[in-house]
């Protein structure tokens, strides 16, 4: 096969390949030259624009950067739960402490419950910092996710662009020859014509000449030379 076919060549021959092929009896299947169609897609992949390879690639970064981004965020995210973790567990720590230091130090019920109140403040705070922590994290995370979905939007612009620029330029391809084709087929509409218009004039002389013949047969040789210089042209 030829290998400089275009696309939209290549791809009316795969047409006719299914169209030609032959039908499996009792069904709306046929069957087709696999070793043709598949030099058929050979050279279809080869005649591909190498704008849609670059798209390809940049779609591919664009998915890398996307999934880093969210293992980033999710890494983040379980560090900080992690560590609001250990705080609440040193809170609850401090609380059994405090608890047991109070029972130590004396066994009144107002004391006892001074120390509580205070393990209880100490709790809250720690809480208040964890959620802080964990609030920080998960903001941090979801502004990674956001500057990937907008490196996402400047990738699909770009690879619009660049689409929409081949297609142009196909386009325009195809408008400069079709011109030179309409062109063409002028010229040679035009030079027909004139080669036609020539040999009716030659045919209108040759008829005069012959009507000279009938009146003067004397001057036979000179007009027979005369109509031997002339020739019709044909338009091969």
């Amino acid at each position: 096969m030829n290998n400089n076919m275009s696309i939209d060549e290549i791809i009316e021959l795969m047409e006719e390949l299914l169209d030609n092929s032959s039908a499996v009896p009792f069904s709306s299947k046929k069957m087709i030259d696999c070793e043709q169609m598949r030099d058929y897609i050979d050279n279809l992949h080869l005649s591909l624009p190498p704008e849609l390879e670059k798209a390809k690639e940049t779609q591919r970064q664009k998915e890398n950067i996307i999934a880093e981004a969210n293992a980033e965020a999710e890494k983040i995210i379980k560090k900080a739960e992690s560590e609001a973790e250990k705080i609440e567990h040193k809170a609850e720590e401090g609380l059994e402490a405090a608890k047991n230091k109070a029972y130590e130090l004396v066994s009144e019920t107002e004391i006892t419950k001074a120390a509580e109140a205070h393990a209880a403040e100490l709790i809250k705070a720690a809480q208040t910092e964890a959620e802080g922590i964990l609030a920080d994290a998960k903001a941090e995370a979801e502004q990674i996710v956001t500057d990937a979905r907008e490196n996402d939007k400047r990738i699909r612009r770009a690879l619009a662009d660049s689409v929409n620029k081949a297609l142009s330029d196909a386009k325009e391809a195809l408008d400069n020859a079709q011109a030179n084709i309409s062109q063409s087929t002028d010229q040679v509409v035009s030079t027909m014509t004139a080669v036609e218009n020539l040999n009716r004039r030659l045919e209108d002389e040759d008829e005069d000449f012959r009507r000279d013949d009938d009146d003067d047969e004397d001057d036979d040789d000179d007009r027979s030379e005369d109509s031997g210089r002339r020739r019709k042209f044909k338009f091969r």
